[in-house]
């Protein structure tokens, strides 16, 4: 059976051999799940999901590539928990039009193109992981640490690797401004991150950037990126030139001040059962935030909540969303389905919103060939 819209907040309660508990923050398993329930779209239907922001790159030249991606929000102008979260919506059909990235102050500030980005290196493995890359005979000397906790000044190394020797600015993803560095000398190291930059100058104005910018300092709080220099990854380029003090915004950005302006604080009506969340990684999409993905839902298409379309949330815990669907069609619940791997789960969204279609299973493997057959008389609404 193909759906009209599959929707929700697939973050947890999936099953992925022993990961009962979810995706666990895990980028890869957001991906399995949205590629999963894409199969499920009809043509012309539209998946729509609060995921990490990690999938963003299939999103935009992955597995959705050849697909019209709505938008992606980036949810930095919405106060309404700790997660690094996007949410999105594509549509089963050809692209014909660029994704369009919507939020509040960081969608000026943010882009996955990297032609429209400063050009930026990650030596994502650790350095335990590397040392079979590093001997003492090998031709190259690279800084391989750079300085930080325990450390004043550089660690080297010898490698096979030839790294360039531009000037740049360097830093670890998680540490302290210890760690920010100019320099022009080869740099391979774990987790080391760093720019390239014409001249020890424009170098110089970055790392000021960095360490002064209120508003790049902003626009790190706002997206819920743990390392603050691994902020520059996808922010757009701009002329280092105008930067005198590091507190200068830069022109290409447009910045208002309504972009400035205090991000929404939604109310929060979940509370959160902290055994649960340990034992099965269950956070529940508070009510607030449902009806903000379902008001954009509206906004592009006007026609989503006329009683003839049909819903899936595939990993639908207590059903926030597919209550938030069936209270917008006036109660109407004949066509929404959920999928849960939590008997209580389904009892409780069965409850809530009155759908006979919400079923006791594992999201990844489920398929709704039978509905009749497949729900569990347990489950459905007296």
């Amino acid at each position: 059976m193909l759906f009209d819209y599959c929707l929700g907040n697939p973050a947890f309660n999936i099953a992925e051999k022993n990961n009962i508990a979810g995706t666990g923050g895990n980028t890869t398993l957001y991906k399995t799940v949205a590629r999963n329930d894409f199969k499920r779209v009809k043509d012309g239907g539209s998946l729509v999901l609060i995921t990490l922001k990690g999938i963003i790159p299939d999103l935009i030249d992955g597995f959705f590539k050849d697909y019209q991606v709505d938008y992606i929000h980036l949810m930095d102008n919405i106060v309404v928990w700790p997660y690094n979260t996007c949410f999105f919506s594509v549509t089963k059909k050809p692209r014909t039009s660029p994704p369009k990235i919507i939020g509040g102050l960081a969608a000026k500030i943010y882009s996955h193109n990297a032609d429209d980005c400063f050009p930026f290196v990650y030596y994502a493995s650790s350095n335990a992981g590397l040392n079979h890359k590093f001997n003492s005979s090998k031709p190259n000397r690279v800084i391989r640490q750079l300085p930080g906790r325990g450390r004043d000044s550089f660690t080297y190394d010898y490698t096979d690797i030839e790294v360039d020797t531009d000037w740049k600015f360097a830093f670890y993803v998680l540490e302290s401004k210890k760690s920010y560095t100019v320099t022009n000398e080869p740099v391979y190291g774990g987790t080391i991150c760093y720019i390239t930059t014409s001249t020890k100058e424009e170098a110089e104005k970055l790392r000021l950037f960095t360490q002064k910018n209120k508003v790049f300092a902003e626009y790190i709080r706002r997206m819920n990126i743990k390392g603050h220099a691994f902020g520059l990854r996808n922010i757009k380029k701009f002329d280092l030139n105008q930067i005198v003090t590091g507190e200068e915004i830069p022109i290409e950005w447009g910045i208002t001040d309504q972009d400035l302006t205090d991000s929404i604080k939604f109310e929060n009506d979940i509370t959160e059962d902290r055994n649960r969340v340990k034992a099965l990684g269950e956070v529940f999409t508070p009510t607030s935030l449902v009806d903000y993905i379902l008001d954009h839902i509206s906004q592009h298409d006007q026609n989503a909540f006329d009683g003839t379309k049909t819903f899936l949330d595939s990993m639908c815990g207590d059903g926030q969303f597919l209550l938030g669907v069936a209270n917008r069609q006036f109660g109407n619940a004949d066509n929404i389905y959920g999928i849960d791997l939590t008997p209580a789960n389904v009892d409780a969204a069965t409850r809530r919103t009155g759908s006979k279609n919400i079923v006791c299973g594992d999201s990844l493997s489920y398929e709704f060939s039978n509905i009749e057959k497949d729900t569990n008389p347990l489950f459905v609404f007296p």
